[in-house]
């Protein structure tokens, strides 16, 4: 008879998920919520069912620096479960986000970044989630009805989002943003990370040929 069963799950997405305490948040998002209010003023007609975005270059305005910081920390510390924080990341763009009730996010990707991101300011009940799909073509070839979904016969995350969290994610996944079905703006912040002088470093080789070759000094 058998001796031993062992289920183990390969190739795994992850996905880091920070939660600010409570008194932060909201000394943070009173903040946020005023620069992006300048930024959104005088505020441009959104057409019905798209969404309000500003330039992705508020990680460059000084009174945005205090976000930034937590980025980059929040990025560090993804780095470090994935043994990478030899590499420094720098923030590449970063947007604000505004979704008037309607509004939605289509399925996207975040090209030519290793981490993006995103980090709740103002999120009202009914515009409070974003779905991951997964990323793997095959896996939709056969998707048997099952009793209960879960990680292992599911297509898709979806991650409860709140005032004061931030989701990191690689780049690569895809998102999107249910409609908001609330009768109020949800706001929010997305950014991307890139390594630098990636070509320096993070794209070295990672193996070695059978031929060792001395270079030349």
């Amino acid at each position: 008879m058998l001796e031993r069963t062992e289920m183990q799950q390969v190739f795994p997405t992850p996905l880091w998920i920070v939660d600010l305490k409570p008194e932060a948040a909201r000394a943070m998002n009173t903040r946020l919520m005023a620069e992006i209010g300048k930024l959104a003023t005088p505020r441009p007609p959104v057409p019905k069912g798209t969404n309000w975005q500003t330039d992705p270059v508020i990680h460059k305005l000084p009174q945005f620096a205090d976000f930034v910081s937590l980025v980059e920390t929040a990025a560090r510390g993804a780095l470090r479960s994935l043994r990478l924080e030899k590499y420094q990341m720098f923030v590449t763009g970063c947007w604000a986000n505004i979704n008037p009730p309607g509004g939605v996010n289509s399925s996207h990707t975040h090209p030519n970044n290793f981490l993006s991101g995103v980090y709740y300011v103002s999120i009202p009940q009914g515009a409070d989630r974003i779905e991951f799909l997964d990323p793997r073509p095959q896996a939709s070839v056969m998707m048997p009805q099952p009793e209960e979904f879960n990680l292992l016969n599911g297509n898709s995350v979806t991650i409860e989002a709140k005032d004061g969290r931030l989701v990191l994610f690689p780049g690569w996944l895809v998102h999107q943003v249910p409609v908001n079905a609330s009768a109020s703006e949800r706001v929010s912040i997305a950014f991307n990370l890139m390594f630098r002088q990636f070509g320096e470093t993070a794209a070295a080789p990672l193996w070695k040929g059978r031929i060792p070759i001395t270079l030349p000094k």
